[in-house]
């Protein structure tokens, strides 16, 4: 048996796969989808789903919900005094899940299992997932974007089988698009879309913020920020409940109640009244309060048609999945915005999970390490005996008919014949083997078709030896290949050596079809030696970065980190040595659920390194709290300071300014109302995005001269800061490149200007980090942001040692520490620009 695991924000589903034939595992409960909650009390009392659901209106501090949000995260989930991980929330998911296959089935072995992850999911989200799934016991399993399993299932049961799809995936936390080709069955996903901070939990805050909140104070004698207080601690979790409650009964209903009693909240106000929740909700005021979140994933869905080079009339329908697509405005809006069929008899729920286990089957689980392989859809056997034969056939279909090619190797005795007997007896009739049959077989069930090749001599008597099993699946729907849902770069130096530039170098599309694999060569930036004692690892390391990139931006700064390979002195043995410059081979591969794995081979040396590639916690930061806070709180103070240079260039006459500007005023609002882990989280992804297009722009034609100009000006002065420091050689060489990078200007050679600007920033960034105050004024900055620590007592011991270097005035200990520093950062996407630096400095 095959299995296929919906594990969704709100609500998770698993379903089986044998022979072909799907079937839906219902939770204890007898309910089709399985709450994704967990209750956990003092004593340890342990409950999972509905039961655990059923106690978020009395005891909400000790139930969790909504855990996929901190995938990727190190935000822990609490249950009272209780923590654990947004990981092994999964995998009791997960587990609970498997017990649900392993009850309804009879304990059948499981083959193969696939979990489905939001198209949107960053690399560090899939890790932990795959990690959920393996503390699960699952010891064969794979990932699949939803979007793509979501169109196996619409495919499977929808009448029309060919054309163009558009997935509309809304869920409890994400939101996913796919485009996808269907021929005969086979899928082939176009283009992919993702928000990754948009479902249905998304509307229960806009809800509270917009609503419930207000509606609290009006009532209640409460302080302004009740929510950071202790005594009110469990009211926003009460409130979400009944929020969710009230937004599901909308979906049927005109108007619903945000309820909860005196006995279900048994909190006091500031004046000692009871306090509980009575708010009437008309479905059209929801539909108002969501309409411009909605519109959002409008937009996208026009996007992601018209990019690939469609129109609304290209598509054959539109496949709403997820427990939020059943609203009514999400189809009325798909049909008057899009103008595009809507799908209406898949089950949204269970649509997921019914396309993973389609995928799962058509996987070979035999590889070692767990992985997954596509199975073969050819089959070519040889058959021996009195009668030497090829029998080539496909081994898997989506029609009701397949071809048999029988050729013999040599010339067939006369009198021989072939037969072909299905399942139930009907027979092709025996047939005179002459030379190359060619045979037509009816393919008469889903799912699993067997059929008996038999050979007779000339008296009519069976050629056992010569006889053969031809086995045929028939499928609804495959998928050819899964794509890539981002872009794999790594982080590589151009320029001048000793005043080289950090650039990212795509090594995989998004949207190239997966597995893939290949090799880089690239140089070592430092030299590393081996077996040198007290050594320093900052300083006696190398580090290959890896970053999830934006298409048009190739800084590191408006990317997202995800792991690096590192090369030490400690991994070197005695006498070994890597020379700066020397080649480095970084041999890369990407299997179809995006893990990562890598190696690196130095040829001089003879050696491969391949045990050495991480993905670093300062992937995972900890949104929970006030750290969280303080995280969310820097990602959008970057926005607004790329938004501020942005109106500096274009003289505040772009009217994208005053969109920007609306974008971080909600995030602000966002981040004073909310303190739960998922809001910062969410400012913090949607700082990044409003960087990212401020990034965009600011490379326009429209802005390209000036942005250079701006550029030159702004490092001419601040080298006149430092210029001190620096030595006849880099004054001289950064001199040369000013004037030419004005002249390259004055002749539009903007590509020369920027590589000679680039080359600048090198000189500049290099002579600063020499200059010892400002190693001084870096070394307290990173100190002030404990926050942003990933190890916070290895943050303190730093923090004790460089005030030990700054009183002994040893710059070369203080660069040291603060290398040390860096490495202990979260990597937020901070001004990579080192004279922005120079600026605050100053």
């Amino acid at each position: 048996m095959y299995l296929g695991i919906d594990l969704g924000t709100s609500n998770s589903a698993v379903v089986g796969n044998k022979d072909g034939n799907t079937r839906l595992f219902k939770s204890a409960d007898g309910t089709d989808v399985l709450p994704s909650a967990i209750y956990l009390d003092r004593r340890g009392t342990r409950f999972i789903g509905k039961r655990a659901m059923d106690r978020a209106i009395t005891a909400p501090e000790s139930v969790a919900t909504g855990f996929k949000r901190y995938m990727g995260t190190k935000s822990p989930v609490r249950f009272g005094n209780a923590e654990w991980t947004p990981v092994e929330c999964s995998t009791e998911i997960i587990k609970t899940l498997v017990n649900q296959a392993n009850t309804e089935s009879g304990s059948q072995p499981i083959e193969g299992a696939v979990i489905t992850i939001p198209a949107a999911f960053n690399q560090m989200q899939s890790e932990d997932t795959m990690t959920a799934a393996k503390s699960a016991g699952l010891e064969r399993v794979s990932l699949l974007q939803e979007p793509v399993a979501a169109a196996l299932a619409a495919i499977t049961t929808s009448k029309l089988k060919d054309g163009v799809f558009l997935i509309y995936d809304l869920g409890g936390g994400t939101f996913d698009l796919a485009l996808v080709m269907s021929s005969a069955g086979s899928v082939n996903v176009v283009a992919h879309e993702g928000i990754n901070m948009l479902g249905g939990r998304d509307f229960d805050r806009i809800i509270f913020d917009s609503i419930v909140r207000q509606w609290l104070h009006d009532n209640f004698s409460l302080p302004r920020d009740f929510q950071r207080h202790g005594k009110y601690k469990k009211l926003p979790r009460l409130c979400h409940y009944a929020i969710e409650t009230a937004k599901i009964q909308l979906t049927a209903e005109e108007t619903a109640s945000i309820f909860a009693s005196e006995d279900d909240v048994r909190i006091r106000d500031e004046d000692g009244a009871e306090m509980f929740l009575h708010i009437d909700l008309r479905r059209e005021e929801f539909n108002e309060l969501i309409s411009t979140k909605v519109d959002e994933s409008m937009s996208l869905c026009r996007k992601i048609i018209s990019t690939s080079g469609y129109d609304h009339g290209d598509i054959a329908m539109v496949v709403p999945i997820g427990g939020p697509s059943k609203m009514g405005i999400i189809r009325e809006m798909l049909e008057s915005e899009l103008a595009i069929e809507v799908e209406s008899s898949l089950d949204p729920m269970t649509a997921v999970a019914e396309g993973a286990a389609i995928f799962a089957e058509s996987r070979n689980w035999e590889a070692d390490g767990g992985e997954s392989t596509q199975k073969p859809t050819q089959s070519r056997e040889k058959s021996t005996g009195k009668v030497s034969f090829d029998l080539k056939y496909k081994t898997r279909i989506s029609r009701d008919s397949s071809r048999v090619q029988i050729t013999p190797e040599a010339a067939t005795p006369p009198g021989f014949e072939v037969e072909i007997i299905d399942e139930e007896g009907t027979t092709t009739g025996r047939m005179p083997f002459k030379g190359r049959l060619d045979i037509d077989l009816k393919v008469r069930k889903d799912g699993l078709n067997r059929f008996r090749l038999a050979v007779y001599d000339s008296r009519g008597r069976c050629v056992e030896e010569s006889s053969k099993i031809i086995e045929i699946m028939r499928v609804s729907a495959s998928a050819s290949s899964i794509p890539m849902t981002y872009n794999l770069a790594i982080k590589i130096q151009e320029g001048v050596v000793g005043y080289e530039q950090n650039k990212l170098e795509t090594l995989v599309a998004k949207g190239a079809p997966l597995p893939a694999q290949g090799t880089k060569t690239i140089r070592a930036a430092k030299a590393i030696v081996g077996g040198r004692e007290n050594d320093v690892w900052s300083e006696n390391c190398m580090m290959v970065e890896f970053y999830d990139k934006k298409a048009e931006l190739d800084d590191p700064e408006h990317a997202l980190f995800i792991g690096h390979f590192e090369i030490s002195g400690a991994d070197l043995s005695r006498g070994e040595r890597i020379n700066r410059g020397e080649e480095i081979i970084i041999d890369w591969k990407l299997d179809d659920n995006s893990t990562l794995k890598c190696a690196l081979e130095v040829p001089k040396l003879g050696r491969v390194f391949d045990e050495n590639f991480y993905y670093p916690s300062a992937g995972n930061v900890n949104y929970e709290g006030e750290k969280g806070a303080e995280v969310a709180d820097l990602a959008l103070k970057n926005a607004e300071s790329d938004l501020k240079k942005l109106e500096e260039l274009s003289d505040g006459q772009m009217e994208v300014d005053m969109r920007f500007k609306q974008r971080i005023e909600e995030q602000h609002q966002l981040l004073s109302s909310s303190v739960d882990a998922d809001t910062h989280r969410a400012v913090s992804e949607e700082s990044r995005k409003i960087r990212q297009d401020i990034a965009i722009i600011m490379k326009s034609d429209a802005l390209e001269a000036s942005v250079l100009e701006a550029d030159i000006e702004h490092l001419e002065s601040s080298f006149d800061y430092a210029r001190g420091n620096a030595s006849s050689v880099d004054v001289e060489r950064f001199e040369k490149l000013l004037v030419s990078a004005r002249l390259a200007i004055r002749d539009q050679n903007y590509d020369l200007a920027r590589r000679q600007i680039d080359e600048m920033k090198s000189i500049f960034s290099k002579v600063l980090h020499e200059t010892p105050d400002f190693v001084a004024f870096m070394f307290r900055r990173y100190s002030e942001e404990r926050n942003l620590a990933i190890d916070d007592r290895l943050h303190q011991e730093l923090v004790i040692e460089g005030l030990g270097a700054l009183e002994k005035k040893d710059l070369r200990a203080l660069q040291i520490v603060l290398s040390k520093m860096a490495q202990n950062r979260v990597i937020l996407g901070e001004p990579a620009d080192v004279t922005a630096l120079a600026d605050i400095f100053k």
